[in-house]
């Protein structure tokens, strides 16, 4: 199913994210099917092994994080999300700018654990942590995927994300024995997405 058979407000969704990414519309792979790509499909930040184009973008805080890849606070405060993450206690502002290898184990823990409350989580709880966050964690590397359309079959899956990663996808179809598999961390956004009794694409 081509973008173009979207609705306009779906096509506009799916360019208005590739904006976000950084990406340009000539980086964006117009489709993935057992035509096209011949048995399982990679998807990898080594350009020599992804059968798409990888996009690369740093990410210079934990802010452009959440407003990539996770909820947005406003879901939290209107009830559209409920907040299931652990209190955190307040992070000590002379801690800040210490070395990452200065701090303990547990203040490591601590921040791992506090960058996912607040990039999934409702992030006014724990701005105590943003500047801790940005001093210990960013700026980060990451990698962006886009394609229009893809249809998975038997043939030609799975399709496989190797890499923490952000992807945009228009239209994605699944027929019988078709699949994704994620070995890392990801955030899809997919402004249709079909699952088909069909046995080929």
């Amino acid at each position: 199913m081509p973008l173009s058979d979207l609705s306009a407000d779906q096509q506009q969704a799916f360019w208005d994210r590739l904006k976000e990414l950084g990406m340009d519309p000539s980086q964006v792979v117009a489709s993935i099917t057992p035509q096209t790509h011949q048995g399982p499909v990679l998807l990898s930040p080594d350009e020599t092994r992804s059968a798409v184009p990888p996009h690369f973008l740093t990410l210079a805080s934990v802010d452009d994080v959440k407003r990539l890849a996770g909820n947005v606070d406003e879901d939290y405060a209107n009830g559209v999300l409920e907040n299931h993450h652990a209190e955190f206690p307040e992070w000590p502002e002379n801690r800040v700018e210490l070395d990452r290898r200065e701090l303990t184990p547990e203040e490591n823990r601590r921040l791992v654990a506090a960058e996912v409350a607040y990039v999934y989580g409702d992030s006014r709880r724990l701005k105590g942590y943003r500047a801790a966050l940005d001093r210990h964690k960013f700026p980060v590397r990451v990698v962006a995927f886009a394609v229009e359309d893809i249809c998975l079959d038997a043939t030609n899956s799975p399709l496989t994300v190797t890499a923490d990663s952000l992807h945009n996808f228009g239209t994605v179809t699944i027929c019988d024995g078709g699949w994704i598999q994620f070995d890392a961390n990801a955030t899809v956004t997919i402004q249709k997405l079909v699952k088909s009794d069909r046995i080929k694409c």
